[in-house]
């Protein structure tokens, strides 16, 4: 079996990666970022770029320090899309079950919501935050918009 290759663009077997600045700025770059990765692609994209904005928005508010960096990985294989984000916090997120007059506490739970599943691993110089969205995505054998996007 053939190992993934790293571009900017997700291809079936392939994933795309980036790493990116621990600033509030940073959550709108990694929409543009997997919008891209992603265009061409028969997904449900904005449950993608909407689960990925929540992962990002917990690695820039509680996972990373302000000068920092956190690292964004979508991989695509034939039967799931998975999404991980990589700090440098130890502090692990939780499940919240917030109010209606609570004003946030609801990311995770939209990414409960809209994935197949999702998790947490620990690492040794933080943590990865993942989810997975389940699919056959053998149909997604076609060559995204511009080829594989290698950069």
């Amino acid at each position: 079996m053939k190992a993934p290759q790293h571009s900017t663009k997700a291809t079936v077997g392939a994933s795309a990666a980036r790493d990116f600045a621990s600033r509030p700025e940073s959550v709108s770059e990694v929409r543009a970022f997997t919008r891209d990765a992603l265009a061409g692609l028969d997904l449900a994209v904005d449950d993608v770029v909407l689960c990925v904005t929540e992962l990002a928005t917990n690695a820039v508010r509680h996972g990373t320090q302000h000068e920092g960096t956190f690292h964004l990985n979508i991989l695509v294989d034939r039967a799931k899309l998975r999404a991980e984000c990589h700090d440098s916090g130890s502090k692990r997120p939780t499940l919240l079950a917030p109010s209606d007059a609570d004003e946030g506490g609801r990311g995770l739970l939209l990414v409960q919501v809209l994935t197949s599943r999702w998790g947490v691993v620990s690492r040794p110089s933080g943590k990865c935050v993942w989810f997975e969205i389940d699919g056959d995505t053998s149909v997604l054998q076609g060559r995204l918009r511009g080829g594989r996007g290698d950069s």
